[in-house]
Formats: structure tokens, sequence, C-alpha cells
């Protein structure tokens, strides 16, 4: 991890307890995982319940921005997701994606250092 990105990651931590604390509106995002443990499928299809809650969330995310929102994102970590599962009553065989705060950006938010990328050194053309 370079400075920079070191810097981006400790602003980021506490931002995000803040976010979700603060949040106008605090989305908590299952999924149904059928006939496998998440990290142990018996096969690759087992992952698309997983795959099919990130794409829905890609979409919240992007509607959210399109109507001038913020969006900040945690994944659960320790146990968690078991936690929220048995505050919220959630069936067993579903799963707590992350929890996903929504709300109006603050006019003033920090914007880390972002590198810049040459396009040209990582697109390619019939070769990889």
């Amino acid at each position: 991890m370079d400075r920079d990105e070191h810097a981006m990651f400790i602003d980021a931590l506490p931002k995000q307890q803040r976010m979700l604390a603060q949040s106008g509106c605090l989305v908590l995002p299952f999924f149904r995982q059928l006939g496998c443990p998440l990290c142990q499928p018996k096969k690759q299809s087992g992952l698309n319940y997983f795959a099919s809650a990130w794409c829905a969330l890609e979409n919240i995310f992007l509607a959210a921005t399109n109507e001038g929102l913020a969006c900040a994102f945690r994944i659960p970590i320790g146990d968690e997701a078991a936690r929220v599962k048995r505050q919220v009553c959630a069936p067993e065989d579903y799963e707590l994606a992350c929890f996903l705060a929504i709300g109006h950006p603050a006019p003033n938010a920090y914007l880390p250092r972002q590198h810049p990328i040459d396009l040209n050194a990582h697109l390619h053309f019939g070769t990889w």
C-alpha cells in the first residue's frame, strides 16, 4: 500500500462509521444463499446469488448518484452479519451483503488524491 492509499484508508474508516450511523437511509441488503455456504460453493454457479446481490447494489449506487445522493458501504466484519440477522429476524439461509448508507453528500467532503491513469498503457487491441 503506497502513501496515498494509506491516507485514503485512514480517512475512510471513521468516515464510513459516521456515514452509516448518520445516513438518511441505511439499507441492509440480504440475499438468499441456496444449497451451500457462500464460502464453500459446490460449483461455480453456487455464487450466482451473491453476484446478483452485488449487481443490484451497483444499480442502487448508480440510481442514487443520478439523484444527487451519495452512498457508502461497508462489508460486515466479525460476527456483525449474524448479529444483524438475529436483530431483524432474517431467515437462516439469507446472507447480509453489506451495510449501505444513502444520503446527501457533505458540501465540504474531503476528496482523496487520485492517481492519474494512462489509458494507452492499459488498453490492448488484438493482444494481451
